[in-house]
């Protein structure tokens, strides 16, 4: 039965043979969309929560034996502050570390006026009024400087908030793409195939066994086209992932899909070769109605 139903369908058409690797171009960018988008959100629930549990001191102050009065008193003060885990004075060639991606490689006693920071870990059970905070230390310590990253962290989730968005955006734009070519290319199909369709419409043949004919040509072009760009979307986010890895930890890194998710994306070709199908059979009925 299947066979007589495929008849009518040549084996191959020039047509039809692009339409697969269009499918495989339209997945690839939506898996690098969602991948991308995906990986944003984790990266920077990751990163700000980081930032969110502490806070920067700077004790910034030229004398050396003021400013090292300065800090002693700073971690008086916040030792004893409620919602404060714990405060440590950072080695002096660990700031050294932090800013020889501006001033390059100088050593310790180079006699530059570094400042001495404060890592201040939060125990996220009690607030901390960052604003009362950063008072109390300036009049403990004038040279204090206080800085809890709120609010360059939300111009930065605000900024990964738009770019979620444009890349769902992207996604939803992708996805209707497909469901445009395809529709065009089944109505190319019936065009194409207009006689031999109403002549097995005059011989008694229903609809239901003209669109079958369409649901496994388009469902194989789905398949197809699905697994060519789920391939290249998983090795493009692999070599990223690599190229991230030698770049160290960080933001970069953070916003690569790790293998779970990945895994997820294996979904994807069985998603668009569905997607393929049902607007193959939608778009085949309302034509054959028209015909009628």
């Amino acid at each position: 039965m299947w066979g007589r139903t495929l008849q009518f369908l040549p084996k191959s058409k020039d047509r039809e043979g692009l339409l697969p690797w269009v499918i495989g171009v339209m997945l690839f960018l939506c898996a690098l969309a969602i991948a991308s988008a995906v990986a944003i959100g984790s990266g920077i629930d990751r990163w700000s929560q980081g930032l969110a549990s502490n806070i920067t001191v700077q004790i910034v102050v030229s004398d050396p034996e003021e400013r090292t009065r300065q800090t002693d008193a700073a971690l008086r003060l916040l030792r004893a502050t409620p919602g404060v885990a714990d405060a440590t004075v950072l080695a002096s060639a660990d700031v050294m570390a932090l800013v020889s991606p501006w001033l390059g490689d100088l050593p310790i006693d180079a006699n530059l006026p570094i400042p001495s920071l404060i890592d201040v870990q939060l125990d996220g059970v009690t607030p901390v009024n960052a604003q009362a905070l950063n008072e109390r230390l300036r009049i403990a310590s004038p040279g204090a400087r206080l800085d809890d990253h709120q609010a360059w962290l939300g111009q930065i989730l605000e900024l990964a908030a738009v770019i979620q968005i444009v890349l769902y955006a992207v996604v939803g734009m992708v996805v209707l793409s497909t469901i445009a070519i395809v529709i065009f290319g089944c109505r190319a199909g019936l065009a194409t195939h207009a006689e031999p369709i109403a002549i097995m419409h005059l011989m008694g043949a229903e609809d239901a066994m003209i669109c079958r004919a369409f649901d496994l040509r388009y469902l194989s072009h789905g398949v197809k086209g699905g697994l060519v760009g789920i391939v290249f979307a998983l090795t493009t986010l692999w070599l990223v992932s690599r190229m991230a890895a030698t770049v160290g930890e960080g933001l970069v890194s953070a916003f690569t899909p790790n293998a779970d998710f990945s895994a997820w994306l294996l979904l994807l070709p069985v998603v668009a070769a569905l997607l393929t199908m049902v607007t193959a059979r939608l778009t085949v009925r309302s034509a054959l109605r028209d015909l009628m």
